[in-house]
Formats: structure tokens, C-alpha cells, sequence
């Protein structure tokens, strides 16, 4: 018996016109999608870059005060520079380091946004109570120009922009810093 060989059906190659428009929409509707994504983590990754660069320069005033034995200020300048300065002995300063915040972020407390748990904040992006100058001690405490140990926060953000706040808190007597990250509800470290 012979076996008869028989062809498979023909169907015609492709896609119709409603199932093209069908994947493109559903692409364009992922390539979106990922933009926003994408834009929204590049926004925290920026802001979570401008917190370490300003812990960086708490970090390297703290050392050099007790390496070097001397006091070191640290000097916000409002939008978004950070100095270290050593106080020299017998008399004078030196520039030791000075960074930028970037990515269009700068010093920004905002209104929306509740003091993180550490409640120093105050109603300003720079708070240190009082003192209108801040520096670590030989011993490495975080003190005022009269080297009272005192506690304080810096803010920052990019303007308009409350889902790249940030803010680090230092306590004075320990001069222990932690960060903080607004998640849109709550300060989270």
C-alpha cells in the first residue's frame, strides 16, 4: 500500500494590518514606560550620588580633625557647595577640599516634607540651631565656633522634585552622621 503524501495547507506569510498596529502599540506603550522608569531611577540614582558626595566631605573634615589634631570647619555655601577647612595653628585657615553638589541638585528643604525622625531639621535646608559656623574638634565631636557640641541636618533635592529628597543628620557629642531617603510617605535610611 502506498502512502500518499500530502502537502500541507498553504496559509499566507505574515501578519495582517490589525496585528502589526497591535505589537507596535504594545511596544511604544513598554518603550514609554521604560523612559519613565528609567528617568525616575536616574533621578534617585543622582540624588542618592549628591548624599554621598556631601557625607564624603563630613567624612573627610571628621579625619583630618583628629589625624591632624586640629579643628576643621565644614562650610555649606547655599545652592550647592561644601568646603573642608582646617584651622591652622597659630593663626589662618587651609582649603582642604571643595565639592559640588551635581545633577542640578543643591541645598533644598521642602515644605512637603517632614524633618527626618533625627528631628533637627528645623524649617531650613542648613540647620545647626544656632551656629552660624560648624566644625569637627581634635577630639571629633561636631561643634559650633565656640566648640559646643551641637546637632544638625542638611537637606537636599533637586527643586520641584521631592522624590530626590535626601538628608544626613549629625549628632554633635558623637559626630555619628546618618543618611535618609524620602520614599514619598517617610524618611527611610
Amino acid at each position: 500500500m502506498g502512502m500518499t503524501h500530502r502537502a500541507p495547507p498553504r496559509h499566507d506569510a505574515g501578519f495582517t494590518l490589525v496585528e502589526t498596529l497591535l505589537v507596535a502599540s504594545m511596544a511604544l506603550g513598554l518603550a514609554t514606560a521604560s523612559v519613565a522608569w528609567s528617568r525616575a531611577a536616574a533621578d534617585g540614582i543622582e540624588a542618592d550620588a549628591n548624599l554621598r558626595i556631601v557625607l564624603g566631605q563630613l567624612t573627610v573634615a571628621r579625619e583630618t580633625a583628629i589625624n591632624q589634631r586640629r579643628s576643621v570647619e565644614v562650610r555649606f555655601t547655599p545652592p550647592n557647595i561644601v568646603q573642608v577647612i582646617r584651622h591652622d595653628l597659630p593663626a589662618g585657615t587651609t582649603v582642604i577640599s571643595t565639592a559640588v553638589l551635581a545633577h542640578a541638585l543643591q541645598f533644598q528643604r521642602f515644605p512637603t516634607v517632614p524633618d527626618t525622625p533625627d528631628s533637627f531639621g528645623g524649617t531650613t535646608a542648613l540647620s545647626f540651631g544656632a551656629a552660624t559656623q560648624v566644625m569637627f574638634s581634635a577630639d571629633g565631636m561636631f561643634t559650633d565656633g565656640t566648640g559646643t557640641p551641637v546637632n544638625g541636618s542638611i537637606f537636599i533635592g533637586r527643586f520641584g522634585q521631592t522624590d530626590t529628597a535626601r538628608a544626613l543628620t549629625v549628632f554633635g557629642a558623637t559626630a555619628r552622621v546618618r543618611t535618609y531617603r524620602w520614599s514619598g510617605s517617610t524618611w527611610g535610611h
